[in-house]
């Protein structure tokens, strides 16, 4: 009995790790194949512009090689982190403005609609007015210098934040809602404890909207009120024909926005594992 039970535990166990292993390896597979497409797309890509730039002997000041950027990255290393450390300063202090205005504005409009008939007519205003047009306003309004670029960043990001708060605190069902005003919940403890934390994905999705736009605005800010920053080395680059330092920034730049969404989503894993779409990427793994 002894050894005929042992044998089956075995059996069991052999069994349990030839069912799970598929699965591991599908795991990797699914890994692997989201990494490989768009690294073979990259790949395919860059050795296409790489061989028509050299056949056609495009002039460098047109369209540089990719080989000629990755040459101007390693000569400007420390010229291109330079601007980018300006850059990515003046963008963390202008979303960090905009993510104090932006959600507890949400919040009040969300709780007095004297509030939201005052404000939604301005926000509108500013949602429909072309943030590259004003760009050169805030040169006249607020002088040359960071004010203007960290003010104008501020007016590039906050209403995404603000409309996604706003949708946010809509969200929750009604029959929630019903029942934590029939327990006599008052306005604000139902923000405070069912609102607030249904909202808690779309601020973040708006957060992570804005906080990709910032380094944006910072550089069209950098164009006309700046004498340093990425877009500050853009104008200089593409002013002197110097093309390959113009595609060094916008690569560097690019790189950084890529691994800026990236650290987001995990900051929103991190915070809001308790999500569906969370669930969702721990069930794939």
């Amino acid at each position: 009995m002894t050894v005929e039970t042992e044998t089956a535990g075995d059996a069991r166990e052999n069994h349990a790790q030839k069912k799970g292993a598929p699965e591991s390896g599908a795991s990797l597979g699914s890994i692997g194949t989201s990494l490989g497409w768009p690294m073979l797309s990259a790949i395919l890509g860059i050795g296409l512009w790489e061989f028509l730039v050299r056949y056609f002997h495009v002039p460098i000041y047109l369209l540089p090689a990719p080989s000629a950027i990755v040459l101007e990255i390693q000569q400007h290393w420390s010229l291109l982190m330079r601007e980018l450390a300006v850059t990515v300063g003046a963008a963390a202090l202008g979303f960090a403005i905009s993510f104090l205005i932006g959600i507890p504005l949400g919040c009040a409009i969300v709780l007095s609609s004297v509030v939201e008939r005052m404000v939604h007519p301005w926000l509108i205003v500013i949602a429909a007015v072309p943030k590259v047009v004003i760009a050169p306003l805030f040169l006249v309004w607020f002088g040359f210098g960071l004010k203007s670029e960290v003010l104008f960043i501020v007016t590039f990001t906050f209403f995404t934040l603000i409309v996604n708060t706003i949708v946010g605190l809509k969200s929750p069902e009604p029959e929630l809602l019903q029942t934590v005003q029939a327990m006599g919940a008052t306005r604000l403890q139902i923000l405070r404890k069912v609102s607030f934390p249904s909202a808690l994905p779309n601020i973040f999705a708006g957060a992570k909207i804005a906080l990709t736009f910032a380094p944006v605005g910072a550089v069209v800010a950098e164009f006309v009120a700046s004498n340093s920053g990425i877009g500050h080395l853009l104008v200089i680059a593409v002013g002197s024909m110097q093309t390959a330092l113009a595609f060094a920034a916008v690569t560097i730049f690019s790189l950084f926005g890529i691994l800026l969404w990236y650290g987001a989503e995990q900051l929103e894993k991190l915070v809001l594992p308790w999500h569906a779409s969370q669930r969702g990427n721990v069930q794939q793994k």
